[in-house]
């Protein structure tokens, strides 16, 4: 009879440990889900007398611009943007080999390379904005800024 007992302990153990497999386990969000603060530009293509190309530039004290990217679960995502006013913009993503590529509703896209540094994580745009800088009153300057997002 002890033998039967035996049996039945070492088949139920069995049965329980096949059960439980790690392929019933949902796969975990991607590292781009979450929320992403505008957090700074990188400054390029400008004139090298002014002396900021490679420069990180607070785009909130320079032109009053600031952003929160919220990317879902869902590969859906919001970003709120101000400047001088407040906007959203709506829309799907798709994250592969570490771009993030947002698709608009409105229909323009805009892409996005993630890095994690020392447990920092950053999405910095592929594709800078061109900008203007007054230089004197009567003045301009041209060239590009990269936007950075960090989580």
């Amino acid at each position: 009879m002890k033998h039967y007992v035996y049996l039945f302990i070492v088949v139920a153990s069995f049965m329980g440990l096949v059960s439980c497999s790690k392929n019933n386990d949902p796969a975990p969000p991607p590292v781009v889900v979450g929320r992403w603060e505008l957090n700074r530009g990188i400054a390029s293509s400008f004139p090298a007398s002014l002396s900021i190309n490679g420069a990180g530039i607070d785009l909130y004290y320079l032109n009053s611009e600031g952003s929160t990217l919220d990317i879902y679960s869902d590969n859906t995502f919001n970003e709120n943007y101000r400047n001088f006013g407040v906007s959203d913009g709506e829309g799907t993503w798709d994250y592969t080999n570490n771009t993030l590529t947002l698709k608009y509703n409105g229909g323009s896209t805009d892409a996005y390379t993630y890095a994690k540094n020392k447990n920092i994580e950053e999405l910095s745009q592929v594709t800078p904005l061109s900008y203007s800088f007054p230089i004197s009153s009567t003045a301009t300057a041209s060239g590009k800024i990269q936007w950075v997002y960090r989580k």
